[in-house]
Protein backbone atom coordinates (compact mmCIF):
# COMPACT_ATOMS: atom_id res chain seq x y z
CA UNK A 1 0.00 0.00 0.00
CA UNK A 2 1.43 3.38 -1.08
CA UNK A 3 0.34 5.61 1.80
CA UNK A 4 1.56 8.83 0.17
CA UNK A 5 -0.40 8.01 -2.99
CA UNK A 6 -3.59 7.19 -1.10
CA UNK A 7 -3.31 10.37 0.96
CA UNK A 8 -3.05 12.36 -2.26
CA UNK A 9 -6.05 10.52 -3.65
CA UNK A 10 -8.04 11.10 -0.47
CA UNK A 11 -7.44 14.84 -0.60
CA UNK A 12 -8.94 15.23 -4.05
CA UNK A 13 -11.77 12.72 -3.66
CA UNK A 14 -13.00 13.95 -0.29
CA UNK A 15 -14.81 17.13 -1.48
CA UNK A 16 -17.18 15.61 -4.08
CA UNK A 17 -17.79 12.58 -1.87
CA UNK A 18 -18.64 14.79 1.11
CA UNK A 19 -21.21 16.55 -1.07
CA UNK A 20 -22.78 13.25 -2.11
CA UNK A 21 -21.70 13.51 -5.77
CA UNK A 22 -19.29 10.58 -6.05
CA UNK A 23 -18.74 7.30 -4.24
CA UNK A 24 -20.40 5.79 -1.20
CA UNK A 25 -21.31 7.54 2.03
CA UNK A 26 -18.75 5.40 3.85
CA UNK A 27 -15.82 6.98 2.01
CA UNK A 28 -15.44 10.42 3.62
CA UNK A 29 -14.46 9.10 7.06
CA UNK A 30 -11.83 6.82 5.48
CA UNK A 31 -10.42 9.65 3.37
CA UNK A 32 -10.09 11.95 6.38
CA UNK A 33 -8.48 9.24 8.48
CA UNK A 34 -6.01 8.49 5.70
CA UNK A 35 -5.10 12.17 5.25
CA UNK A 36 -4.67 12.94 8.94
CA UNK A 37 -3.30 9.74 10.48
CA UNK A 38 -1.93 7.75 7.54
CA UNK A 39 -4.35 4.89 8.17
CA UNK A 40 -5.57 4.34 4.61
CA UNK A 41 -7.35 1.02 5.04
CA UNK A 42 -10.38 0.81 2.75
CA UNK A 43 -9.48 3.81 0.57
CA UNK A 44 -8.75 1.72 -2.52
CA UNK A 45 -12.09 -0.09 -2.25
CA UNK A 46 -13.95 3.21 -1.92
CA UNK A 47 -12.24 4.73 -4.97
CA UNK A 48 -13.29 1.76 -7.11
CA UNK A 49 -16.90 2.85 -6.56
CA UNK A 50 -16.35 6.37 -7.93
CA UNK A 51 -18.29 6.54 -11.20
CA UNK A 52 -16.03 7.28 -14.23
CA UNK A 53 -13.06 8.31 -12.04
CA UNK A 54 -11.66 4.84 -11.35
CA UNK A 55 -11.62 4.02 -15.10
CA UNK A 56 -9.19 6.91 -15.62
CA UNK A 57 -6.76 5.44 -13.10
CA UNK A 58 -7.04 2.07 -14.84
CA UNK A 59 -6.45 3.71 -18.22
CA UNK A 60 -3.37 5.66 -17.10
CA UNK A 61 -1.99 2.57 -15.34
CA UNK A 62 -2.42 0.44 -18.47
CA UNK A 63 -0.81 3.06 -20.72
CA UNK A 64 2.20 3.45 -18.41
CA UNK A 65 2.45 -0.10 -17.03
CA UNK A 66 2.29 1.21 -13.46
CA UNK A 67 0.10 0.13 -10.50
CA UNK A 68 -3.34 1.73 -10.47
CA UNK A 69 -2.83 3.21 -7.01
CA UNK A 70 0.73 4.41 -7.52
CA UNK A 71 1.52 8.04 -6.68
CA UNK A 72 2.45 8.95 -10.26
CA UNK A 73 -0.82 7.59 -11.68
CA UNK A 74 -2.97 9.40 -9.12
CA UNK A 75 -0.96 12.62 -9.54
CA UNK A 76 -1.29 12.41 -13.32
CA UNK A 77 -5.06 12.38 -13.08
CA UNK A 78 -5.58 15.10 -10.48
CA UNK A 79 -2.63 17.46 -11.06
CA UNK A 80 -0.86 16.32 -14.23
CA UNK A 81 2.65 15.01 -14.81
CA UNK A 82 4.87 13.47 -17.49
CA UNK A 83 2.79 10.29 -17.68
CA UNK A 84 0.09 12.15 -19.59
CA UNK A 85 2.46 12.59 -22.52
CA UNK A 86 2.25 8.84 -23.15
CA UNK A 87 -1.48 8.98 -23.89
CA UNK A 88 -2.47 8.76 -27.56
CA UNK A 89 -5.86 9.45 -29.19
CA UNK A 90 -6.33 5.69 -29.65
CA UNK A 91 -6.24 5.24 -25.86
CA UNK A 92 -9.60 7.03 -25.66
CA UNK A 93 -11.22 3.73 -26.68
CA UNK A 94 -9.51 2.09 -23.71
CA UNK A 95 -11.09 4.67 -21.40
CA UNK A 96 -14.53 4.01 -22.89
CA UNK A 97 -14.06 0.26 -22.39
CA UNK A 98 -13.13 0.91 -18.77
CA UNK A 99 -16.27 3.03 -18.46
CA UNK A 100 -18.29 0.10 -19.81
CA UNK A 101 -16.61 -2.34 -17.42
CA UNK A 102 -17.60 -0.08 -14.51
CA UNK A 103 -21.24 -0.04 -15.61
CA UNK A 104 -21.55 3.35 -17.30
CA UNK A 105 -24.69 3.18 -19.51
CA UNK A 106 -24.13 2.12 -23.12
CA UNK A 107 -26.02 5.12 -24.55
CA UNK A 108 -23.67 7.54 -22.78
CA UNK A 109 -20.58 5.63 -23.90
CA UNK A 110 -21.85 5.72 -27.49
CA UNK A 111 -22.42 9.47 -27.17
CA UNK A 112 -18.81 9.87 -26.06
CA UNK A 113 -17.61 7.62 -28.88
CA UNK A 114 -19.18 10.03 -31.35
CA UNK A 115 -16.99 12.89 -30.11
CA UNK A 116 -13.58 11.25 -30.27
CA UNK A 117 -11.01 13.89 -29.25
CA UNK A 118 -8.10 14.84 -31.51
CA UNK A 119 -5.93 14.97 -28.39
CA UNK A 120 -6.53 12.63 -25.45
CA UNK A 121 -5.30 13.83 -22.05
CA UNK A 122 -6.67 11.47 -19.40
CA UNK A 123 -6.85 13.80 -16.44
CA UNK A 124 -9.52 15.45 -14.34
CA UNK A 125 -10.04 18.60 -16.40
CA UNK A 126 -10.53 16.49 -19.52
CA UNK A 127 -13.26 14.64 -17.62
CA UNK A 128 -14.85 17.90 -16.45
CA UNK A 129 -14.93 19.51 -19.90
CA UNK A 130 -14.96 16.76 -22.52
CA UNK A 131 -17.02 14.08 -20.80
CA UNK A 132 -18.85 16.73 -18.79
CA UNK A 133 -19.12 17.28 -15.05
CA UNK A 134 -22.27 15.63 -13.75
CA UNK A 135 -23.16 14.00 -17.07
CA UNK A 136 -22.46 10.42 -15.98
CA UNK A 137 -24.04 10.65 -12.53
CA UNK A 138 -26.57 13.45 -12.99
CA UNK A 139 -25.44 14.88 -9.65
CA UNK A 140 -25.00 18.46 -10.91
CA UNK A 141 -25.92 20.43 -14.06
CA UNK A 142 -23.26 20.83 -16.73
CA UNK A 143 -22.70 24.59 -16.62
CA UNK A 144 -19.95 27.12 -15.92
CA UNK A 145 -20.60 27.15 -12.17
CA UNK A 146 -20.30 23.36 -11.88
CA UNK A 147 -17.23 23.34 -14.11
CA UNK A 148 -15.43 25.82 -11.85
CA UNK A 149 -16.48 23.97 -8.72
CA UNK A 150 -15.35 20.61 -10.03
CA UNK A 151 -12.10 21.54 -11.78
CA UNK A 152 -8.93 21.67 -9.67
CA UNK A 153 -8.42 25.38 -9.13
CA UNK A 154 -5.37 26.84 -7.47
CA UNK A 155 -4.09 30.14 -6.14
CA UNK A 156 -1.78 32.00 -3.79
CA UNK A 157 -2.97 32.64 -0.24
CA UNK A 158 -2.97 36.41 0.25
CA UNK A 159 -4.45 36.55 3.75
CA UNK A 160 -5.52 34.21 6.55
CA UNK A 161 -8.37 35.28 8.83
CA UNK A 162 -9.16 32.72 11.54
CA UNK A 163 -10.87 29.92 9.57
CA UNK A 164 -11.00 31.73 6.22
CA UNK A 165 -8.44 32.63 3.58
CA UNK A 166 -8.26 35.15 0.76
CA UNK A 167 -6.59 33.86 -2.39
CA UNK A 168 -6.06 34.63 -6.07
CA UNK A 169 -7.80 31.66 -7.61
CA UNK A 170 -7.35 30.44 -11.17
CA UNK A 171 -10.79 29.82 -12.66
CA UNK A 172 -12.56 29.65 -16.03
CA UNK A 173 -14.88 32.22 -17.55
CA UNK A 174 -16.51 32.97 -20.87
CA UNK A 175 -14.22 35.06 -23.02
CA UNK A 176 -15.29 38.72 -22.93
CA UNK A 177 -12.51 40.55 -24.79
CA UNK A 178 -9.45 39.92 -26.95
CA UNK A 179 -7.11 40.91 -24.11
CA UNK A 180 -4.55 38.32 -23.09
CA UNK A 181 -2.29 37.70 -20.13
CA UNK A 182 0.24 34.99 -19.48
CA UNK A 183 -2.46 33.15 -17.54
CA UNK A 184 -5.02 33.28 -20.34
CA UNK A 185 -5.55 30.21 -22.50
CA UNK A 186 -8.55 30.57 -24.80
CA UNK A 187 -10.56 27.43 -25.48
CA UNK A 188 -13.88 26.43 -26.95
CA UNK A 189 -16.58 25.05 -24.67
CA UNK A 190 -17.74 21.53 -25.49
CA UNK A 191 -20.87 22.87 -27.21
CA UNK A 192 -18.54 24.52 -29.75
CA UNK A 193 -20.38 27.84 -29.62
CA UNK A 194 -18.67 29.89 -26.92
CA UNK A 195 -15.08 30.57 -26.08
CA UNK A 196 -13.67 30.60 -22.60
CA UNK A 197 -10.44 31.50 -20.88
CA UNK A 198 -8.39 30.92 -17.77
CA UNK A 199 -8.12 33.91 -15.45
CA UNK A 200 -7.55 34.78 -11.78
CA UNK A 201 -10.18 35.98 -9.34
CA UNK A 202 -9.90 37.01 -5.68
CA UNK A 203 -11.95 34.63 -3.53
CA UNK A 204 -12.56 34.23 0.19
CA UNK A 205 -13.29 30.71 1.42
CA UNK A 206 -13.14 28.63 4.59
CA UNK A 207 -10.42 26.09 5.28
CA UNK A 208 -9.81 23.25 7.72
CA UNK A 209 -6.34 23.40 9.28
CA UNK A 210 -6.47 19.64 9.93
CA UNK A 211 -6.57 19.08 6.18
CA UNK A 212 -3.86 21.62 5.30
CA UNK A 213 -1.65 21.65 8.39
CA UNK A 214 0.94 24.44 8.43
CA UNK A 215 -0.90 26.63 5.91
CA UNK A 216 0.54 30.16 5.80
CA UNK A 217 0.22 33.32 3.76
CA UNK A 218 2.14 33.06 0.51
CA UNK A 219 1.43 29.34 0.05
CA UNK A 220 -0.21 28.15 -3.15
CA UNK A 221 -3.13 25.81 -2.55
CA UNK A 222 -5.37 23.55 -4.60
CA UNK A 223 -9.14 23.91 -4.25
CA UNK A 224 -11.80 21.33 -5.17
CA UNK A 225 -15.52 22.05 -4.76
CA UNK A 226 -14.63 25.15 -2.71
CA UNK A 227 -12.59 23.10 -0.22
CA UNK A 228 -8.90 23.88 0.27
CA UNK A 229 -7.36 20.43 -0.09
CA UNK A 230 -3.60 20.73 -0.56
CA UNK A 231 -0.62 23.03 -0.19
CA UNK A 232 1.08 22.70 -3.58
CA UNK A 233 4.79 22.33 -4.14
CA UNK A 234 6.39 24.48 -6.81
CA UNK A 235 6.53 21.47 -9.14
CA UNK A 236 2.88 20.62 -8.55
CA UNK A 237 1.86 24.21 -9.26
CA UNK A 238 3.83 24.24 -12.52
CA UNK A 239 2.35 20.90 -13.57
CA UNK A 240 -1.20 22.01 -12.76
CA UNK A 241 -0.81 25.19 -14.81
CA UNK A 242 0.86 23.36 -17.71
CA UNK A 243 -1.68 20.56 -17.98
CA UNK A 244 -4.64 22.86 -17.44
CA UNK A 245 -3.46 24.87 -20.43
CA UNK A 246 -2.80 21.71 -22.45
CA UNK A 247 -6.35 20.44 -21.90
CA UNK A 248 -7.81 23.84 -22.77
CA UNK A 249 -5.74 24.01 -25.97
CA UNK A 250 -6.93 20.55 -26.93
CA UNK A 251 -10.52 21.83 -26.94
CA UNK A 252 -9.85 24.48 -29.61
Amino acid sequence: MDIKALQLESRFSLPPNSLGYCGRNTAAAKFKRCMISGDCAGVEDEVKKFIVFYPYLKTIATITNLPIFSHEVIEAYWIGNRLLKKAKPSHYDLLLQNFKDQGVPDFFIEELRQKQPKVFIPNHLFQVLHVGVGKASGAVPFNLHSINQCMIRWGKVEKIMDSKIVLNLHSLKEKQSPERSRFTTPFRWPNGLLKGELYKIVKTMPFNLKLVAGLKEGDTVAVHWNIVIKILTETEEKNLLFWTKEVLRSLN
